[in-house]
């Protein structure tokens, strides 16, 4: 009974200090600078040739950054800037498949996105994070169309782009 009871207590301590150990690490989702309560992004530039690419990412990344809930989108002057341009957009084959010798057909397609992005601390004229960002989107030949990753693509390069740079830990 002795080495039972020596037994539960030492579980109960390793518990104890397990549980202790948990409250000494927090994870905000933010590591911005405290001056910094808005922020303004600009329409990105887009120096792909795929018209109206820009628009989209700036307003998906707009409803990104407002839901993070971490900083106030205003149109302009904000404590720090998100600007980028679109550096290229390409729609290329991304798997093959074969029915017969010499026929191959292309039955998943990939958008990517590359990026280039800036946030800016305006108060003190220093880059927070500065980087590219290459967003992908897979979509499916039989089922999909184009439009549907290039919406993938969208949404995964701004996630990279507000996990970068305003929730960057």
């Amino acid at each position: 009974m002795a080495s039972y009871l020596k037994l539960a207590l030492a579980v109960s301590a390793v518990c104890l200090l397990a549980i202790a150990g948990c409250g000494v690490y927090t994870f905000t989702g933010s590591s911005l600078p405290g001056n910094l309560k808005t922020v303004d992004i600009p329409l990105f530039l887009n120096e792909s040739l795929q018209p109206g690419v820009a628009e989209e990412i700036t307003e998906a990344l707009n409803t990104k950054v407002q839901g993070a809930n971490l900083l106030r989108i205003v149109s302009s002057g904000g404590d720090a800037t998100i600007s980028g341009r679109v550096v290229s957009y390409a729609n290329q084959v991304y798997t093959y498949t074969t029915s017969k010798p010499r026929e191959v057909d292309a039955s998943e397609y990939a958008v990517r996105v590359t990026i280039e992005v800036l946030f800016n601390d305006n108060k003190t004229n220093q880059p927070l994070y500065k980087g590219r960002v290459v967003g992908e989107g897979v979509y499916s030949t039989k089922t999909e169309i184009e439009e549907t990753g290039r919406a993938k693509a969208i949404k995964d390069a701004v996630e990279q782009i507000v996990q970068n740079s305003v929730q960057g830990w």
